[in-house]
């Protein structure tokens, strides 16, 4: 099959409906990892009854989760109500989660691997796709991810027109950190994954290694050296927005105040909604909020009509 991409292989592996959505399913392949069993699933929702200029924006999903956090097989979800307004919503899915298929090394993955090697080849296909440069939006360990990238890839950080960050957490610790025993902590030694089906946390399972890198910076960080990640915030001066849901509102503002550019805001809701893992997500109202501030600081984008 050809490649849908001239930067590097891609194919289309599945059209699909989401009620009344477009999901074109790409699978890429950047090569640029040195394993070479890496192929990362992406995307694409559009309105089909939409007739305006399109702008791209790509979610990446918290962890233990895949692109079923932003729309649901009904077009329910924060990509649907996007898609309707106009936008061109990219999902990227992370190794080994949804239609990402498990590469030989997923069991090595972390934080900075996966920000270095995956993010920048998802921005670059969008942004061949759709004619300009995506905004970007994570939630958790996704937020993280992107904040990473930003950081520590100048060319990514030039590119990013808008970012928003949902419960990116604070600097010495994370989430799992309470919920997870300190048995569990003390195996990831010794074991893979972390199940997130038998936490409740989501369908899908992440790489221990992940984890220990996370606790591990987190534990550094205590002790007085600097985040690799917050201490850099600074350098991020594309308009940002800070969404807390299960983040207190104080690491939300904190957050945001770390970040470089003029443009800093910060969203919360009083009461978050709840999926069937028992997680918060983004309640109705908050989510419109976000598509109005993607909406205002997008709007000098221009891309070419999609029919």
């Amino acid at each position: 099959m050809q490649s849908s991409s001239r930067l590097f292989p891609v194919t289309l592996s599945a059209t699909e409906m989401a009620a009344d959505l477009y999901e074109d399913v790409y699978l890429l392949n950047p090569g640029v990892s040195p394993d070479p069993s890496v192929r990362i699933a992406v995307t694409r929702v559009r309105d089909p009854a939409w007739q305006g200029r399109r702008v791209p924006v790509v979610l990446i999903h918290r962890e233990f989760q895949n692109k079923r956090e932003w729309l649901s097989p009904g077009g329910e979800g924060l990509a649907g109500l996007l898609a309707r307004y106009g936008f061109d919503v990219w999902l990227p899915e992370m190794r080994g989660h949804g239609m990402s298929p498990r590469n030989r090394d997923w069991a090595l993955g972390h934080i900075a691997l996966l920000a270095e090697e995956d993010l920048p080849p998802v921005q670059r296909f969008v942004e061949e796709q759709s004619g300009v440069p995506p905004a970007w939006l994570g939630q958790g360990l996704g937020a993280r991810m992107l904040a990473y990238a930003l950081v520590n890839n100048h060319r990514f950080l030039r590119l990013v027109p808008a970012a928003v960050f949902v419960d990116p957490g604070r600097a010495d610790s994370h989430w799992t950190e309470s919920e997870a025993t300190m048995g569990e902590k003390l195996g990831l030694r010794r074991r893979q994954r972390f199940l997130g089906g038998l936490h409740g946390w989501g369908p899908e399972d992440e790489p221990s290694a992940l984890f220990r890198d996370l606790y591990r910076t987190q534990k550094r960080y205590r002790r007085g050296k600097g985040h690799p990640t917050h201490e850099g915030l600074r350098v991020i001066r594309c308009p940002g927005l800070v969404v807390g849901v299960e983040d207190e509102e104080a690491t939300v503002r904190d957050f945001a105040g770390n970040l470089g550019g003029q443009v800093r805001h910060t969203l919360g809701q009083e009461s978050g909604s709840r999926s069937a893992a028992g997680q918060s997500t983004l309640g109705t109202a908050l989510q419109d909020d976000i598509r109005a501030w993607l909406t205002e600081h997008t709007r000098g984008l221009r891309a070419d009509s999609i029919d």
